[in-house]
């Protein structure tokens, strides 16, 4: 039976390392989907605060509206939120983000992509419902709403077997060009995880064995055409997409059915 790649869920993390906001359609800016990581919460030494260095970063809620540049924060543990606006009230911002993090802070912007974890190679990531479903299994009690949290993928899709995504990766120095829609984008590699996914995405309670059960079943499952074994373990989910700049302007909807069109050499 063929399968219909399709465009399910689009999230987009306007602060990163902080809650996703699920969206209809986005625009494509510069290197990556409008809006997707514009801003950052850096400290001293203009390094990311953020899961891996600040575990405070599991307790802080946030709201955003984008289109009237305003931002409210809480603790999760509080009620109340505490709302700023974006453009006009940054030393505010500062100051509340200090105190939260018991640390000096800075609520930084940059429009072009510069905040993505990988900005010259993945402007967005790819994961199909079915691989967070196995992923889910493999956990016994989390729930799809946790492991997407854990994982924070861009793009996810349905209508397709579990790790289909794996399709979208062949080798270093080789990409696979596919359309979103009327969007060309290149797949480059799968997506090496770190320990942030090990950690509840709001307690930040860490499953110790999380990466040993996580490689031993995606290795039980990686299908027989695959690449990822080429890449030396399992511990990968979510696939490295490059959005090239021609590809500026255009929009991704849900809906949008995925078709893989070829390969393009990247060295």
């Amino acid at each position: 039976m063929g399968v219909n790649p399709t465009v399910s869920r689009i999230t987009i993390y306007p602060v990163k390392s902080l809650d996703g906001i699920f969206v209809n359609r986005a625009k494509i800016g510069k290197s990556c989907l409008l809006h997707d990581r514009e801003y950052a919460i850096l400290d001293s030494n203009n390094r990311f605060i953020n899961g891996k260095s600040n575990a405070l970063v599991h307790s802080m809620r946030k709201k955003i509206d984008l289109e009237n540049e305003t931002i409210s924060f809480r603790h999760d543990s509080e009620v109340l939120w505490k709302a700023f606006h974006l453009q006009n009230e940054k030393p505010a911002i500062n100051d509340y983000l200090s105190g939260f993090f018991n640390e000096p802070a800075t609520f930084s912007q940059n429009k072009e992509g510069r905040f993505m974890d990988i900005p010259d190679i993945a402007g967005l990531t790819v994961v199909s419902t079915a691989s967070l479903e196995s992923v889910a299994a493999w956990f016994g009690d989390m729930d799809m709403e946790e492991v997407r949290k854990r994982f924070r993928a861009t793009i996810e899709i349905s209508a397709v077997p579990a790790f289909w995504e794996d399709k979208l990766f062949i080798e270093e120095g080789t990409a696979i060009e596919f359309k979103i829609g009327n969007a060309t984008i290149l797949g480059i590699s799968p997506r090496a995880r770190c320990v942030v996914p090990t950690r509840h995405p709001q307690t930040g309670e860490t499953i110790h064995a999380f990466p040993k059960i996580f490689a031993r079943g995606r290795a039980d499952t990686i299908p027989s055409w695959s690449a990822l074994e080429r890449y030396g373990h399992s511990y990968y989910l979510t696939v490295n997409c490059y959005i090239p700049p021609s590809e500026s302007g255009k929009w991704i909807e849900t809906g949008d059915e995925i078709k893989i069109t070829g390969r393009r050499i990247t060295r």
